[in-house]
């Protein structure tokens, strides 16, 4: 009873330890959006647009990563800090759920694989690995 307790208990914390928001472990807050206004259109064989927004009291310009906006139209971009800012739309705003849902799927089934061969070494009852074969009848 006591190796049950000890794998449910481990489970569960797998289970939070993967599943917890990583705000609350000391994850890096994603970039925040800003609003920019697009100021030169470049042709999507370019691949680029520019665009205009405020920071810390100025105006800064950056290349965008996207193409076909028109000018002056406002689109809300994240800086990386270089030459290059991406749309917010394409950034994505945290780690996938899949990977963390695929660490605690492959760790419980490593406990489930550890509870099967526990069981499977200290079974309680075993039966023979060649069961007798039963006596021969007589003719009467």
């Amino acid at each position: 009873m006591f190796i049950l307790l000890v794998v449910g208990l481990v489970g569960i914390g797998v289970a939070v330890a993967l599943l917890v928001p990583l705000k609350v472990l000391g994850a890096a807050e994603p970039p925040k959006p800003v609003s920019a206004t697009v100021v030169e259109t470049g042709s999507c064989g370019q691949g680029t647009d520019t665009v205009e927004w405020d920071a810390d009291g100025g105006k800064k310009q950056a290349k965008l990563d996207g193409c076909g906006h028109r000018e002056g139209e406002t689109v809300e971009i994240v800086t990386t800090g270089g030459d290059m800012v991406s749309s917010a739309a394409s950034v994505p705003a945290g780690p996938p759920v899949a990977h963390r849902l695929t660490a605690l799927l492959l760790c419980l089934a490593a406990l489930a694989g550890g509870f099967y061969a526990f069981l499977f070494r200290y079974a309680p009852l075993r039966a023979p690995a060649v069961l007798p074969l039963p006596a021969p009848r007589r003719a009467e």
